[in-house]
């Protein structure tokens, strides 16, 4: 198998995804403005958000190489091919496929198939996955990734669906390598909504993931010296 490919970096630095999908493309370069400025650097564009491909184009040409655009909602290897074409330097699916695992091995970029069962993971794991997306993590929360990251301590793994900036550091103390946050963080601004809420809710994800990575890494308080 070809080697596994590891995270992008932006991933790895913020462990949050931000997952954009909407009815109305004209709005979608404010909000991934406003990600952007928040400091949210690993954005996923749903391909079946009107204008999907031209807005990874436009994307891509308009935020430093240090912000990471990525294609979500990929079914086939010819979604692979026009998405990594449009700009897209990861793949995200619902679902895990084994030609399209082999297609993103092929095109040089990480993917991240969906699965939720123990089977599908080390399925999804076993085709090359450079992480599993838990999906869709809400139905059973961050005690159940608790106990699939468990027996699972080789599999990184990134809980998306349902994901809220309240609970997103959960996934995290829970053994997550990070989380795909969507309609909890997106809300109403790509129907027109507050970009300032957005940003505050971006705010909010950004920082509950960065404080459990910290706890993770934090020494253990000293223990009380015994009487």
């Amino acid at each position: 198998m070809t080697p596994r490919l590891a995270p992008g970096g932006a991933l790895t630095a913020t462990g949050v995804v931000a997952v954009v999908r909407g009815t109305d493309p004209t709005r979608v370069t404010g909000v991934l403005d406003t990600l952007v400025a928040a400091g949210i650097r690993c954005l996923e564009i749903t391909l079946n958000t009107p204008g999907a491909l031209d807005a990874l184009r436009a994307a891509r040409d308009r935020y430093p190489d240090d912000v990471e655009l990525g294609a979500g909602t990929v079914r086939t290897p010819a979604d692979a091919s026009a998405a990594v074409d449009a700009g897209a330097s990861f793949l995200v699916a619902p679902d895990t496929d084994a030609e399209v695992a082999v297609k993103a091995h092929d095109l040089g970029v990480p993917y991240y198939p969906g699965a939720l069962t123990p089977s599908e993971v080390a399925r999804a794991w076993d085709l090359g996955a450079t992480a599993v997306k838990v999906f869709p993590a809400h139905l059973f929360g961050p005690e159940y990734l608790r106990d699939l990251a468990e027996p699972f301590r080789d599999i990184a793994l990134l809980p998306t669906g349902g994901v809220r900036p309240g609970n997103a550091g959960d996934y995290v103390r829970a053994g997550a390598i990070g989380v795909g946050v969507g309609g909890s963080l997106i809300g109403d601004a790509l129907d027109g909504g507050s970009l300032t809420a957005m940003a505050d809710r971006a705010y909010r994800v950004l920082n509950g993931v960065r404080t459990a990575r910290l706890q993770a890494t934090a020494p253990p308080p000293p223990e009380a010296p015994s009487r």
